[in-house]
């Protein structure tokens, strides 16, 4: 017994740093380090941004239907715009795609700046930026996904590289509204406005500084070529068990488990009756959630049964979401939003990877497309209801709907696959 303990004992920092580097295998690869660094300083920016546009409506309105209402103008057009911009991830080239909505973003977040400066920023002039921001992130996002596995030479580490890039996007989530909490609470919502115009010039550098192989403009050619053949055989790829499945989850995620978010202000504010720094604080904590169960997916998202871990995970979710909207305490909501960003992130990530895997990457772009629609398009409409239900019935009331809603969607996927691998097998193969 002591010597196997010993022996185990003497293991451990070779385990570890085996761990440790296929864990991180992706950084390896300029392009991707190069990538991800200037998208993460920009995502810092933006989730600062997120968090002062959430406070400034809800300082301004007082009202759980306005922060509804904002959301849904940012995500309705990822409910009607995200194939497109899927399409035109495969028939264009996705770094100047990038170029262009990381420009856009940045003007918007400028005339942000300048209108909450000048007090001009009311509440049908923010729903409008707030849309516009969502046409431009519904081309953006498509791009983003199906340009990650380009990056890495090497397609066996693509689910290592979207793991990463994913655990890039939740650190700065981390970050962002961290920062953004104290900002607020210091000098107002303005200077997160501008701080996050500046940071899409370290995006821009990002783009300008990666290369990327003869493969993508053969992608391309490809897409623009076989416009019907690939119409097809996106067509048949739905159909498969194993994307049909995933995109029913998403859907329950997208309409139940992401409430939360929307309605943080509400939470700080009627069941913590806290202010902005607890605002910035829940938000981290999400964030922090996030990035671990992103980094997991990095260490882990080769080994058989992450099918069915992201199922386990909803489930998890439903319970964080119960314990949430019964907790009058910071601490113990804090760990429950940490449980919440760990699933959703599994959900996210491992979705991501085993869906990538299921076409070619000539078309990789629509299917993200189609993805995108479901995990984030269905958002908006239930914004609307998570903040009319708030409104009306009570913020705890809002959260034991979306986890009992979650709950449901959760157990019927898992059941559905239950014996069902990680591969993607044909329309009406036998699972």
């Amino acid at each position: 017994m002591l010597e196997h303990l010993l022996e185990l004992l003497f293991s451990l920092p070779g385990r570890v740093n085996g761990n440790f580097k296929q864990t991180f295998k992706s950084l390896s690869d300029r392009n991707f380090r190069v990538y991800n660094l200037g998208m993460f300083l920009s995502n810092v920016g933006t989730w600062m941004q997120g968090v002062a546009l959430s406070w400034l409506v809800y300082r301004l309105t007082g009202s759980a239907a306005a922060l509804g209402l904002i959301s849904f103008a940012s995500n309705i057009p990822l409910l009607l715009l995200t194939f497109v911009g899927g399409m035109a991830a495969d028939r264009f080239d996705k770094r100047r795609i990038l170029f262009i909505t990381q420009t856009l973003a940045m003007l918007q977040a400028i005339v942000l700046t300048v209108l909450v400066a000048i007090g001009l920023a009311t509440i049908p002039i923010l729903i409008g930026m707030a849309l516009f921001l969502g046409v431009v992130t519904a081309f953006d996002v498509p791009a983003r996904q199906s340009l990650v596995p380009l990056l890495v030479k090497e397609q066996n580490d693509m689910s290592n590289a979207i793991g990463l890039s994913s655990a890039t996007f939740h650190v700065s989530r981390m970050i962002g509204p961290a920062i953004g909490g104290l900002l607020i609470a210091s000098f107002g919502e303005t200077i997160c406005f501008g701080l996050n115009a500046v940071s899409f010039i370290a995006a821009l550098i990002g783009l300008s500084r990666i290369s990327l192989s003869r493969s993508e403009s053969a992608n391309r050619a490809n897409g623009a070529s076989g416009k019907v053949q690939k119409a097809e055989s996106i067509g048949q790829t739905l159909r498969r068990p194993g994307v049909f499945t995933l995109l029913f989850l998403a859907a329950f995620v997208s309409t139940f488990g992401m409430q939360y978010s929307v309605l943080m202000p509400v939470i700080v504010d009627k069941l913590l009756h806290g202010h902005s720094a607890q605002f910035g604080l829940l938000s981290a904590a999400a964030g922090m959630g996030a990035l671990i169960g992103a980094l997991a997916i990095a260490a882990t998202g080769s080994r058989p049964g992450l099918r069915l871990r992201i199922g386990v995970a909803t489930v998890v979710l439903a319970g964080a979401l119960c314990v949430l909207a019964l907790s009058p305490w910071t601490v113990l909501s804090v760990v429950s939003i940490v449980t919440c960003g760990i699933c959703l992130s599994t959900h996210w990530s491992g979705g991501n990877t085993l869906m990538q895997k299921c076409v070619a990457p000539s078309a990789r772009g629509r299917l993200m497309g189609v993805y995108t629609t479901f995990t984030l398009g269905l958002a908006p409409l239930t914004a609307l209801v998570s903040g009319w239900t708030a409104e009306h019935l009570g913020i705890s009331t809002a959260l034991l709907i979306s986890a009992s809603g979650m709950l449901v969607g959760g157990l019927l996927y898992l059941w559905r696959v239950r014996k069902m691998s990680d591969e993607c097998p044909a329309p009406g193969a036998l699972e």
